[in-house]
């Protein structure tokens, strides 16, 4: 929808940059995992659904967990910091602002470079849990260089939404980054958009015969809304138009003095 709202309003072109790796030969990038597209009755479950995945995970690999939103990050922050699977201290928010309103800009480079550190010792080695938001799913780098984090896939990513594509590349980026592999996880609940305002859609995405199919089935939907949000912008646009040309017919017409 973007792409062809800048055609059209700009005369727009398109063109496709072919990534580095895919220029070297016998460097194919790694693969991202996707180990699902699972859906849950509410959003109490999905936030169960989620400390259950990072108990599961958290001694293989560093955990990201990518919130819906600020209050949704609080509750899943709050969630798996009183499960028994993880260290509650290890559990670290990522966000413009604490929970009070603060800024954590002071703290931004810490939280990136800690996300992917390995702790403990031989006997009782694991990863960190991240709990971020939009702002930590994208342009933020994290450098996973533990090597028994890439044995078991790397970085794990659990998303509890699905955006549009362009800012869901940038989600499954954090993944599989400096030719290391990555994997991902998204988590929906029922009661939440698109699954509450669309009736039949659950039932659809489960009818699906892969994870994938239902992820571009929501990337799709995620499309459409942006293109209803364009088109209200189309008369805006005209009027804008109309008025700068009046705007400078008239100064023209009647130039002021300075």
């Amino acid at each position: 929808a973007e792409l062809t709202y800048l055609a059209s309003t700009y005369g727009a072109v398109k063109f496709e940059v072919p990534r580095f790796l895919d220029t070297c030969t016998g460097d194919a990038r790694k693969v991202v995992t996707n180990h699902g597209v699972e859906l849950v009755a509410s959003e109490a479950a999905l936030v169960a659904r989620v400390v259950t995945l990072c108990e599961q995970w958290v001694q293989r690999v560093p955990v990201l967990v990518i919130s819906s939103g600020p209050e949704e990050l609080l509750r899943v922050q709050t969630a798996v910091m009183q499960s028994r699977g993880v260290v509650a201290e290890e559990v670290q928010r990522f966000s413009l602002f604490d929970a009070n309103g603060r800024s954590l800009k002071a703290q931004w480079e810490t939280l990136i470079a800690d996300a992917t550190k390995r702790l403990g010792g031989p006997a009782d080695n694991r990863c960190r849990v991240t709990v971020t938001d939009r702002f930590g799913g994208r342009g933020h780098d994290y450098q996973v260089m533990d090597k028994q984090a890439n044995a078991n896939g790397g970085m794990l990513v659990i998303a509890t939404s699905v955006p549009d594509e362009r800012e869901w590349i940038q989600w499954r980026g954090r993944t599989a980054r400096q030719d290391r592999p990555g994997q991902f996880h998204v988590g929906l609940s029922r009661q939440a958009s698109p699954l509450a305002e669309r009736a039949g859609l659950a039932e659809q995405l489960l009818g699906m015969a892969s994870h994938e199919q239902r992820l571009s089935r929501l990337l799709e939907i995620a499309d459409e809304s942006i293109g209803a949000t364009l088109k209200r912008y189309e008369l805006d646009q005209e009027l804008g138009e109309m008025v700068n040309e009046l705007t400078e017919a008239f100064f023209q017409r009647y130039p002021r003095s300075f």
